[in-house]
This record gives structure tokens, C-alpha cells and sequence, in this order.
């Protein structure tokens, strides 16, 4: 009897035990700056397109565009690509959506004005027909491997993948992301695939921490004004004809980095890279006077806007400090 009632015991607890994987992803969460700051942060320069796995038509695109295309009316409130916050410095809020019954349907990622927020079905729907609207947010679908949301994104705009340099994601592009909680660290990775842009995945992890006393992170309207009073009512758009982009090799004048490096060829991701500008690579002379804190943690920087907030310099091929604060480069 007594092993009946077990057996029946443990049936009962399974039916009404939550799976294990039942991390609680609710809250509002800060990018730790620390981590791949001048990207999340200030953001990169134009014409770097390094650590971005580029066809040619991906690059010759890229090439195209101008800092001030985003000021423009007609793309003020264009948003970019779901996977944008990996490169953004703003507060993320996570939460969920139930069912009648009290079942989470769906867990939304948003908080943020410049992408649409990623609602992530968890009812097992199948995905839209591939000629179903796509929206800014995409479609997403989820499921729960141990700790960790996998995530499928489809459906989204073509839209700029990395803000600031203008690298481009089309409409077939597709990301999967997978979200692991501990403790109050959210690392989130996304691999984001274009068959048209990119000759590889593109893959990008980053950690958030989160903040009970943040603020809600909820999405604000946004509002177009007229950020260029030259372009008033002109009807002129800005842009380079190819070849003619003035930054395309920003990264050989600026800190010696080979040309086929700063336009993202999948060849350079990769260690073994290293081991071909072992003997063909000179650091520049003095990297912090052709680009000010980009070189060294954007020391002199810090608690101004754009400042990277306590960190110290720690370059490896740096001297000490010089005079005016400044680091120079060994010949080493």
C-alpha cells in the first residue's frame, strides 16, 4: 500500500511541479558598461566594419552610408534590428504576457526606441508564412533548454545591424538568441545569419545586470524634427556614391589595421588572423592623439558624457602615463 501510494504521490508532483526550467527573466536590467564599451557606448567609427562577417554587397552598402542619414525625417523613427540593444548603452526591460489560465504566453523584450520590442511566443505557434508582414520586432518563438530561453527570431524589416556605421541586415535575416539568468547577470547571445549580408553568423554575447531601483526602461514616442537645417526642404538625402566615402579607410590611417580587417572578411575573426600580421603589423606611434580615448578606455573621459565609468587604463602595449595624461605607444 504504502509503495502505491508513492507511486501515486510522484505522479502527482509531476503533473503539478513547474519543469525546471522556470528561470525568472521579469525586470528591468543595466548594460555593464565595462564589457565592449566603446561599442555599446560612444560606438564605433565609420568605415570600422571589424568583427562583422561582410558578403560584398553587405560591404558595398555599408560603404554607403553617412552619420547624419539617421537625422534625416524619413528615418528618425526608422527602427534598426532587433538585435540592436547588444550594441546600445539604454535600460532593458523584460516581462510577461499570460493566457486565460495562467500560463505565461509570451515574454517581451523591450524598453528601447530604436527597435521594435521582441515578443517571444512560448505556445508552441507555428511560424508565419515567409510572406507574412514582417514588423520591427520580428517573430520570435521560444523554448526552455535547462536555464537558458532559446530564441528564434524571423520576420523583422531590413534595418542597420550595428548603429552608428551603417552595416545593413535585409528582410530574410534571422537571429537566435539564448538568454541565461544567474543570479542578478543576464548574458544574452545572439547569432544573427543574413544570406544576403553576412557570409557567416554573426555572433555577439553580452551581460546585463539587473536593477530593482532602475527606472521602468518602457519604450518612448518618438518624434521627428529637424535635426540638419541645411537638408530644409532640399529634398537631398545624404550619401556617398561608391567608392567615394571619405572613411573607408579611417582604420589604416588611424591605427595601422590592414584594410581587409576594418571591412569585416570573415578571415579576420578568427585567432589564426593573428598569426598573418604577426611580422606585417606597427602599432601606431601615438594612437591616442589620432583618436582620443579610443586607444585606452577612454580614460580622460571619465564623468563626462560618453566617459567610460570606473575603469582604468590596462593597454599591454602601452607605456605609463605621459605629462598631459596621455598614453603613448612602446615600440613594442
Amino acid at each position: 500500500m504504502n509503495r502505491r501510494v508513492a507511486i501515486v504521490f510522484g505522479a502527482v508532483l509531476a503533473v503539478v511541479t513547474p519543469a525546471a526550467a522556470q528561470t525568472e527573466l521579469t525586470g528591468t536590467y543595466l548594460p555593464l558598461m565595462h564589457e565592449d564599451y566603446i561599442e555599446r557606448g560612444p560606438g564605433s567609427f565609420l568605415g570600422d566594419f571589424t568583427g562583422m562577417p561582410l558578403t560584398d554587397e553587405g560591404r558595398a552598402k555599408a560603404l554607403l552610408y553617412t552619420s547624419n542619414q539617421p537625422s534625416t525625417y524619413e528615418r528618425q523613427c526608422v527602427a534598426q534590428s532587433p538585435g540592436v540593444f547588444q550594441y546600445r548603452p539604454v535600460v532593458m526591460r523584460i516581462w510577461k504576457e499570460f493566457d486565460p489560465e495562467g500560463r505565461v504566453l509570451a515574454w517581451v523584450i523591450g524598453g528601447d526606441y530604436l527597435r521594435g520590442d521582441i515578443r517571444i511566443w512560448m505556445d508552441g505557434r507555428p511560424r508565419p508564412s515567409v510572406n507574412a508582414q514582417h514588423v520591427d520586432g520580428g517573430f520570435s518563438t521560444g523554448v526552455w533548454a535547462g536555464d537558458t530561453l532559446t530564441v528564434r527570431v524571423t520576420h523583422a524589416k531590413t534595418a542597420w545591424i550595428r548603429r552608428g556605421v551603417g552595416i545593413p541586415g535585409s528582410d530574410f535575416t534571422t537571429i537566435t538568441m539564448h538568454l541565461t539568468r544567474r543570479a542578478d547577470l543576464l548574458t544574452i547571445t545572439t547569432i544573427q545569419e543574413d544570406p544576403y549580408y553576412l557570409t557567416e553568423p554573426h555572433v555577439v554575447s553580452r551581460v546585463f545586470q539587473l536593477n530593482p531601483r532602475a527606472t521602468d526602461g518602457t519604450r518612448q514616442a518618438c518624434n521627428t524634427a529637424n535635426e540638419i537645417p541645411t537638408l530644409e526642404d532640399t529634398g537631398d538625402v545624404p550619401h556617398y556614391f561608391p567608392g567615394r566615402n571619405p572613411e573607408e579607410d579611417f582604420m589604416v590611417r588611424t591605427f595601422n589595421v590592414p584594410k581587409e580587417a576594418a571591412m569585416g572578411y570573415a578571415e579576420t575573426l578568427y585567432p589564426e588572423y593573428r598569426k598573418k600580421l604577426k611580422d606585417v603589423y606597427a602599432p601606431p606611434a601615438a594612437c591616442w592623439d589620432r583618436a582620443p580615448g579610443y586607444c585606452c578606455g577612454w580614460i580622460e573621459r571619465q564623468g563626462l558624457p560618453g566617459g567610460a565609468p570606473n575603469l582604468t587604463c590596462n593597454d599591454g602595449g602601452f607605456a605609463e602615463l605621459g605629462p598631459r595624461g596621455r598614453r603613448r605607444a612602446t615600440d613594442r
